[in-house]
């Protein structure tokens, strides 16, 4: 029976991603830190954003309309779709970013 493999808490799933994207098994450079810093800044503003005014535009339209809490709800639901949508678009084109940078790498 083997001993269970010792858990490094510093080595999480965040970690893994920038290594496999690095093609190495070490280290990661700087240019590939800095773009998954702003893709995840990016990502999380669009997130926040896209919930927020939306909840508060299904907010003013009730405020109008008179049906507060539906209209809210789906200004939020609205919002999060939306807000995905544009996640989802933007970490594909970065995936075709990073598929395009290496093969130039490789040429």
């Amino acid at each position: 029976m083997t001993a269970p493999e010792e858990i490094n808490p510093w080595s999480g799933w965040y970690r893994s991603g920038a290594r496999r994207r690095s093609g190495t098994m070490g280290s990661v450079t700087l240019d590939d830190a800095r773009r998954m810093s702003n893709s995840a800044w990016a990502n999380s503003s669009r997130l926040i954003t896209g919930l927020l005014l939306y909840t508060a535009i299904g907010w003013l339209v009730s405020r109008w309309v008179g049906h507060q809490a539906l209209l809210m709800a789906i200004g939020a639901l609205v919002g999060l779709s939306l807000s995905y949508y544009l996640m989802f678009k933007s970490l594909e084109h970065e995936r075709r970013e990073d598929e395009r940078r290496r093969n130039e790498d490789a040429a």
